[in-house]
Protein backbone atom coordinates (compact mmCIF):
# COMPACT_ATOMS: atom_id res chain seq x y z
CA UNK A 1 0.00 0.00 0.00
CA UNK A 2 1.13 3.58 -0.50
CA UNK A 3 2.67 5.25 2.54
CA UNK A 4 1.01 8.47 3.71
CA UNK A 5 3.39 11.42 3.57
CA UNK A 6 4.30 13.22 6.80
CA UNK A 7 6.13 16.52 6.37
CA UNK A 8 8.88 18.06 8.45
CA UNK A 9 7.87 21.64 9.15
CA UNK A 10 4.12 21.12 9.55
CA UNK A 11 3.32 24.36 7.74
CA UNK A 12 0.00 24.92 6.00
CA UNK A 13 0.11 23.94 2.29
CA UNK A 14 1.63 26.46 -0.10
CA UNK A 15 0.02 26.92 -3.49
CA UNK A 16 2.08 27.07 -6.68
CA UNK A 17 2.16 25.41 -10.08
CA UNK A 18 5.03 23.19 -11.18
CA UNK A 19 5.21 21.32 -14.46
CA UNK A 20 8.02 18.90 -15.17
CA UNK A 21 9.46 20.01 -18.50
CA UNK A 22 12.95 20.98 -19.76
CA UNK A 23 12.16 24.70 -19.51
CA UNK A 24 11.14 24.55 -15.84
CA UNK A 25 13.15 21.60 -14.47
CA UNK A 26 16.94 21.50 -14.95
CA UNK A 27 19.36 19.10 -13.26
CA UNK A 28 23.15 18.99 -13.46
CA UNK A 29 25.32 16.23 -12.02
CA UNK A 30 28.31 16.95 -9.81
CA UNK A 31 30.78 14.03 -10.13
CA UNK A 32 32.12 12.27 -7.06
CA UNK A 33 35.69 12.99 -8.15
CA UNK A 34 37.61 14.86 -10.85
CA UNK A 35 38.29 12.87 -14.01
CA UNK A 36 41.97 12.19 -14.66
CA UNK A 37 42.19 13.33 -18.30
CA UNK A 38 43.84 10.08 -19.36
CA UNK A 39 42.84 6.42 -19.55
CA UNK A 40 40.90 3.95 -21.70
CA UNK A 41 37.42 5.34 -21.08
CA UNK A 42 35.88 8.36 -22.76
CA UNK A 43 33.82 10.52 -20.39
CA UNK A 44 31.30 12.78 -22.11
CA UNK A 45 29.02 15.35 -20.54
CA UNK A 46 25.70 15.34 -22.37
CA UNK A 47 22.71 17.64 -22.22
CA UNK A 48 19.47 15.80 -22.93
CA UNK A 49 15.86 16.89 -23.21
CA UNK A 50 12.70 14.78 -22.94
CA UNK A 51 14.63 11.52 -22.77
CA UNK A 52 15.29 9.29 -19.81
CA UNK A 53 18.80 8.02 -19.21
CA UNK A 54 17.76 4.59 -20.51
CA UNK A 55 16.30 6.06 -23.68
CA UNK A 56 19.47 8.07 -24.26
CA UNK A 57 21.70 5.02 -23.80
CA UNK A 58 19.48 2.97 -26.10
CA UNK A 59 19.80 5.64 -28.80
CA UNK A 60 23.58 5.79 -28.35
CA UNK A 61 23.84 2.01 -28.70
CA UNK A 62 21.84 2.08 -31.93
CA UNK A 63 23.86 4.91 -33.45
CA UNK A 64 27.25 3.51 -32.42
CA UNK A 65 26.30 -0.09 -33.23
CA UNK A 66 27.24 -1.44 -29.80
CA UNK A 67 25.61 -3.11 -26.82
CA UNK A 68 24.15 -0.79 -24.21
CA UNK A 69 26.24 -2.54 -21.53
CA UNK A 70 29.42 -0.75 -22.68
CA UNK A 71 28.12 2.55 -21.30
CA UNK A 72 28.61 3.71 -17.75
CA UNK A 73 26.62 6.35 -15.90
CA UNK A 74 26.53 7.71 -12.37
CA UNK A 75 22.80 8.39 -12.00
CA UNK A 76 19.41 7.99 -13.65
CA UNK A 77 17.84 11.26 -14.72
CA UNK A 78 14.16 12.12 -15.09
CA UNK A 79 12.78 12.09 -18.64
CA UNK A 80 10.87 15.35 -18.32
CA UNK A 81 13.87 17.56 -17.62
CA UNK A 82 16.83 19.25 -19.17
CA UNK A 83 19.58 17.09 -17.67
CA UNK A 84 23.33 17.49 -17.79
CA UNK A 85 24.94 14.18 -16.95
CA UNK A 86 28.07 12.15 -17.59
CA UNK A 87 28.31 8.98 -19.67
CA UNK A 88 31.37 6.76 -20.17
CA UNK A 89 32.26 4.42 -23.01
CA UNK A 90 35.45 2.83 -24.35
CA UNK A 91 37.73 5.47 -25.84
CA UNK A 92 37.72 3.55 -29.13
CA UNK A 93 34.23 4.99 -29.83
CA UNK A 94 35.37 8.63 -29.72
CA UNK A 95 35.74 9.13 -33.49
CA UNK A 96 32.44 7.40 -34.24
CA UNK A 97 30.67 9.49 -31.60
CA UNK A 98 32.06 12.71 -33.08
CA UNK A 99 30.79 11.68 -36.52
CA UNK A 100 27.24 11.18 -35.23
CA UNK A 101 27.02 14.29 -33.04
CA UNK A 102 24.60 16.08 -35.46
CA UNK A 103 22.24 13.08 -35.43
CA UNK A 104 22.23 13.04 -31.63
CA UNK A 105 21.52 16.78 -31.53
CA UNK A 106 18.44 16.24 -33.69
CA UNK A 107 17.23 13.77 -31.03
CA UNK A 108 17.67 16.25 -28.18
CA UNK A 109 21.11 15.04 -27.03
CA UNK A 110 24.03 17.49 -27.15
CA UNK A 111 27.65 16.58 -26.38
CA UNK A 112 28.98 19.45 -24.25
CA UNK A 113 32.53 18.31 -23.47
CA UNK A 114 34.63 15.19 -23.13
CA UNK A 115 37.66 13.88 -21.28
CA UNK A 116 39.17 10.50 -20.42
CA UNK A 117 39.47 8.38 -17.30
CA UNK A 118 40.97 4.97 -16.39
CA UNK A 119 37.64 3.51 -15.24
CA UNK A 120 34.08 3.10 -16.43
CA UNK A 121 31.47 5.19 -14.60
CA UNK A 122 29.39 3.21 -12.14
CA UNK A 123 25.99 3.95 -10.66
CA UNK A 124 26.46 6.02 -7.52
CA UNK A 125 29.80 7.61 -8.51
CA UNK A 126 28.16 10.94 -7.92
CA UNK A 127 28.41 13.64 -5.26
CA UNK A 128 24.91 14.92 -6.00
CA UNK A 129 22.85 17.11 -8.31
CA UNK A 130 22.28 20.82 -8.79
CA UNK A 131 18.66 21.71 -9.59
CA UNK A 132 16.85 24.68 -11.06
CA UNK A 133 13.04 24.67 -10.93
CA UNK A 134 10.51 27.33 -11.81
CA UNK A 135 7.42 27.64 -9.64
CA UNK A 136 4.53 29.38 -11.41
CA UNK A 137 1.18 30.94 -10.44
CA UNK A 138 2.88 32.01 -7.22
CA UNK A 139 1.49 35.03 -5.39
CA UNK A 140 3.65 37.30 -3.17
CA UNK A 141 2.30 35.90 0.10
CA UNK A 142 3.11 32.31 -0.83
CA UNK A 143 6.50 33.42 -2.20
CA UNK A 144 7.30 34.89 1.21
CA UNK A 145 6.17 31.69 2.91
CA UNK A 146 8.44 29.67 0.63
CA UNK A 147 11.41 31.79 1.71
CA UNK A 148 10.60 31.05 5.36
CA UNK A 149 10.15 27.30 4.82
CA UNK A 150 13.46 27.15 2.91
CA UNK A 151 15.26 28.49 5.98
CA UNK A 152 13.71 25.73 8.10
CA UNK A 153 14.58 22.97 5.60
CA UNK A 154 18.17 24.13 5.27
CA UNK A 155 18.57 24.05 9.04
CA UNK A 156 16.63 20.86 9.88
CA UNK A 157 16.61 18.86 6.63
CA UNK A 158 13.68 16.97 5.14
CA UNK A 159 12.63 13.28 5.09
CA UNK A 160 14.37 11.48 2.24
CA UNK A 161 11.41 9.66 0.68
CA UNK A 162 11.87 7.94 -2.66
CA UNK A 163 10.01 10.22 -5.06
CA UNK A 164 8.23 10.05 -8.38
CA UNK A 165 11.56 10.20 -10.23
CA UNK A 166 12.51 6.89 -8.63
CA UNK A 167 9.30 5.23 -9.81
CA UNK A 168 9.79 6.54 -13.34
CA UNK A 169 13.41 5.34 -13.42
CA UNK A 170 12.38 1.89 -12.22
CA UNK A 171 9.58 1.69 -14.77
CA UNK A 172 12.08 2.74 -17.43
CA UNK A 173 14.45 0.02 -16.25
CA UNK A 174 11.60 -2.49 -16.39
CA UNK A 175 10.90 -1.62 -20.03
CA UNK A 176 14.59 -1.69 -20.88
CA UNK A 177 15.05 -5.13 -19.32
CA UNK A 178 11.97 -6.45 -21.10
CA UNK A 179 13.07 -5.06 -24.47
CA UNK A 180 16.57 -6.55 -24.15
CA UNK A 181 15.32 -9.94 -22.98
CA UNK A 182 17.03 -9.61 -19.60
CA UNK A 183 15.52 -10.73 -16.30
CA UNK A 184 13.43 -8.10 -14.56
CA UNK A 185 13.82 -9.53 -11.04
CA UNK A 186 16.26 -6.85 -9.92
CA UNK A 187 14.00 -4.03 -11.07
CA UNK A 188 11.05 -5.48 -9.17
CA UNK A 189 13.14 -6.08 -6.05
CA UNK A 190 14.47 -2.52 -6.15
CA UNK A 191 10.88 -1.31 -6.34
CA UNK A 192 9.99 -3.35 -3.28
CA UNK A 193 13.02 -1.99 -1.41
CA UNK A 194 12.02 1.61 -2.11
CA UNK A 195 8.40 1.02 -1.06
CA UNK A 196 9.44 -0.63 2.21
CA UNK A 197 11.81 2.23 2.96
CA UNK A 198 9.09 4.81 2.28
CA UNK A 199 6.68 3.01 4.59
CA UNK A 200 9.28 2.79 7.37
CA UNK A 201 10.06 6.49 6.97
CA UNK A 202 6.37 7.37 7.00
CA UNK A 203 5.93 5.43 10.26
CA UNK A 204 8.90 7.21 11.86
CA UNK A 205 7.67 10.61 10.71
CA UNK A 206 4.25 9.78 12.14
CA UNK A 207 5.92 9.05 15.48
CA UNK A 208 7.84 12.33 15.26
CA UNK A 209 4.61 14.23 14.62
CA UNK A 210 2.64 12.60 17.44
CA UNK A 211 5.43 13.14 19.98
CA UNK A 212 4.85 16.86 19.47
CA UNK A 213 1.13 16.77 20.31
CA UNK A 214 0.28 13.72 22.45
CA UNK A 215 1.11 12.90 26.06
CA UNK A 216 3.66 10.16 26.85
CA UNK A 217 0.85 7.83 27.94
CA UNK A 218 -1.05 8.40 24.70
CA UNK A 219 2.11 7.72 22.70
CA UNK A 220 2.71 4.39 24.48
CA UNK A 221 -0.86 3.34 23.66
CA UNK A 222 -0.28 4.24 20.00
CA UNK A 223 3.20 2.63 19.77
CA UNK A 224 3.32 -0.43 21.98
CA UNK A 225 7.11 -0.78 21.68
CA UNK A 226 7.72 2.42 23.67
CA UNK A 227 7.37 3.10 27.41
CA UNK A 228 6.58 6.38 29.16
CA UNK A 229 10.20 7.07 30.14
CA UNK A 230 11.39 6.59 26.57
CA UNK A 231 8.72 8.94 25.24
CA UNK A 232 9.65 11.56 27.81
CA UNK A 233 13.19 11.34 26.49
CA UNK A 234 11.95 11.80 22.92
CA UNK A 235 10.08 14.95 23.93
CA UNK A 236 13.32 16.52 25.19
CA UNK A 237 14.95 16.19 21.75
CA UNK A 238 14.77 19.54 20.00
CA UNK A 239 15.09 18.19 16.46
CA UNK A 240 11.82 17.11 14.83
CA UNK A 241 13.33 13.72 13.87
CA UNK A 242 13.50 11.82 17.15
CA UNK A 243 16.43 9.43 17.56
CA UNK A 244 15.63 6.01 19.03
CA UNK A 245 18.07 3.79 20.90
CA UNK A 246 19.63 1.41 18.35
CA UNK A 247 19.16 3.72 15.36
CA UNK A 248 21.82 3.36 12.68
CA UNK A 249 23.43 6.76 12.13
CA UNK A 250 25.91 7.67 9.45
CA UNK A 251 28.38 10.47 8.86
CA UNK A 252 26.96 13.14 6.57
CA UNK A 253 27.23 13.69 3.67
CA UNK A 254 29.97 11.17 2.87
CA UNK A 255 28.17 8.01 4.07
CA UNK A 256 31.61 6.65 4.98
CA UNK A 257 30.79 4.96 8.30
CA UNK A 258 27.60 3.81 10.01
CA UNK A 259 27.29 3.36 13.77
CA UNK A 260 24.63 2.84 16.44
CA UNK A 261 22.93 5.52 18.52
CA UNK A 262 22.38 4.81 22.21
CA UNK A 263 20.58 6.94 24.78
CA UNK A 264 23.81 7.77 26.63
CA UNK A 265 25.11 9.41 23.43
CA UNK A 266 21.97 11.50 22.90
CA UNK A 267 23.44 14.96 23.53
CA UNK A 268 26.46 14.36 21.32
CA UNK A 269 24.48 12.75 18.48
CA UNK A 270 21.71 15.38 18.47
CA UNK A 271 24.33 18.14 18.36
CA UNK A 272 25.97 16.51 15.33
CA UNK A 273 22.54 16.11 13.72
CA UNK A 274 21.90 19.84 14.16
CA UNK A 275 25.28 20.65 12.60
CA UNK A 276 24.69 18.27 9.65
CA UNK A 277 27.62 16.02 10.53
CA UNK A 278 25.45 12.92 10.81
CA UNK A 279 21.99 11.73 9.81
CA UNK A 280 19.79 8.79 10.78
CA UNK A 281 19.40 6.04 8.20
CA UNK A 282 16.65 3.66 7.15
CA UNK A 283 16.86 0.14 5.82
CA UNK A 284 16.87 -0.97 2.20
CA UNK A 285 16.18 -4.62 3.07
CA UNK A 286 18.25 -7.43 1.61
CA UNK A 287 21.40 -9.45 2.22
CA UNK A 288 24.46 -8.37 4.24
CA UNK A 289 23.16 -5.12 5.67
CA UNK A 290 23.50 -3.53 9.11
CA UNK A 291 20.20 -3.71 11.00
CA UNK A 292 18.93 -1.35 13.70
CA UNK A 293 18.88 -2.60 17.30
CA UNK A 294 16.83 -2.13 20.48
CA UNK A 295 13.79 0.18 20.14
CA UNK A 296 14.79 1.27 16.64
CA UNK A 297 15.24 -2.37 15.66
CA UNK A 298 11.74 -3.36 16.78
CA UNK A 299 10.42 -0.36 14.85
CA UNK A 300 12.35 -1.39 11.73
CA UNK A 301 11.55 -5.13 11.86
CA UNK A 302 8.14 -4.99 10.11
CA UNK A 303 9.85 -3.43 7.08
CA UNK A 304 12.92 -5.69 7.02
CA UNK A 305 11.47 -8.55 4.96
CA UNK A 306 14.38 -10.46 3.47
CA UNK A 307 14.63 -9.60 -0.22
CA UNK A 308 16.95 -11.55 -2.53
CA UNK A 309 19.10 -8.53 -3.35
CA UNK A 310 21.99 -6.68 -1.73
CA UNK A 311 20.69 -4.63 1.19
CA UNK A 312 21.84 -1.17 2.17
CA UNK A 313 21.15 1.82 4.42
CA UNK A 314 19.75 5.13 3.14
CA UNK A 315 19.71 8.56 4.76
CA UNK A 316 16.37 9.21 6.44
CA UNK A 317 17.07 12.95 6.30
CA UNK A 318 18.97 15.10 3.82
CA UNK A 319 19.94 18.75 3.98
CA UNK A 320 19.58 20.97 0.89
CA UNK A 321 22.50 23.31 0.24
CA UNK A 322 23.36 26.11 -2.20
CA UNK A 323 19.74 27.23 -1.91
CA UNK A 324 18.61 30.44 -3.59
CA UNK A 325 15.10 31.67 -4.35
CA UNK A 326 14.20 34.65 -6.51
CA UNK A 327 10.64 35.87 -7.01
CA UNK A 328 9.43 37.79 -10.07
CA UNK A 329 6.29 39.71 -9.11
CA UNK A 330 5.32 40.57 -12.67
CA UNK A 331 5.48 36.95 -13.84
CA UNK A 332 4.12 35.58 -10.54
CA UNK A 333 6.97 33.09 -10.77
CA UNK A 334 9.76 31.91 -8.51
CA UNK A 335 13.12 30.51 -9.56
CA UNK A 336 14.51 28.03 -7.05
CA UNK A 337 18.05 26.63 -7.12
CA UNK A 338 19.42 23.99 -4.73
CA UNK A 339 21.84 21.10 -4.39
CA UNK A 340 20.92 17.63 -3.07
CA UNK A 341 23.26 14.70 -2.34
CA UNK A 342 23.00 11.61 -4.51
CA UNK A 343 19.90 9.52 -3.89
CA UNK A 344 17.72 12.48 -2.88
CA UNK A 345 14.87 13.60 -5.12
CA UNK A 346 13.98 17.12 -6.18
CA UNK A 347 10.31 16.14 -6.42
CA UNK A 348 10.36 15.06 -2.75
CA UNK A 349 11.95 18.39 -1.81
CA UNK A 350 9.25 20.30 -3.74
CA UNK A 351 6.50 18.33 -1.97
CA UNK A 352 8.10 19.19 1.36
CA UNK A 353 8.20 22.84 0.31
CA UNK A 354 4.53 22.74 -0.73
CA UNK A 355 3.50 20.87 2.42
CA UNK A 356 1.42 18.47 0.35
CA UNK A 357 1.80 15.65 -2.14
CA UNK A 358 2.20 16.90 -5.70
CA UNK A 359 2.98 13.62 -7.45
CA UNK A 360 1.86 10.02 -7.40
CA UNK A 361 5.20 8.72 -6.23
CA UNK A 362 4.85 5.08 -5.30
CA UNK A 363 4.20 1.70 -6.85
CA UNK A 364 1.72 -0.21 -4.62
CA UNK A 365 3.34 -3.14 -2.85
CA UNK A 366 1.57 -5.17 -0.13
CA UNK A 367 3.58 -5.70 3.07
CA UNK A 368 2.97 -6.85 6.62
CA UNK A 369 1.04 -4.60 9.00
CA UNK A 370 3.53 -2.73 11.27
CA UNK A 371 3.71 -4.06 14.82
CA UNK A 372 4.24 -0.61 16.33
CA UNK A 373 1.23 1.25 14.94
Amino acid sequence: MNAPRFFASGHAPITFSFHKCPKDFVVQEEPLYAFYGHGDHLIVQVRKKNKSTWEMLSLLSQILGCDVSIFGYAGLKDKHTMALQYVSMPKSYETLLDRHTPILAEQGITILRSTTHPHKLNLGHLKGNHFLVRLKKLDPINAQRISQVLLFLQAYGFPNYFGVQCSESLEDGFRQSYASGQRIDRVLLSTQQSCLFNQWLSARMRLNSLVQVLSPKEITQEFIGLDVKQVQGLKTQQHYFKLLSGDVLCHYPSFRRCFYHYDQDLGHDVERLFTHRLAPTGLLPGHKVLLAKDVAGSFEEPYSNLIDIQGDRRYALVFPTDVSFNYNTQKAQGELRFFLPKGAYATTFLEELAGKELFNSEVPTPIKTPALS
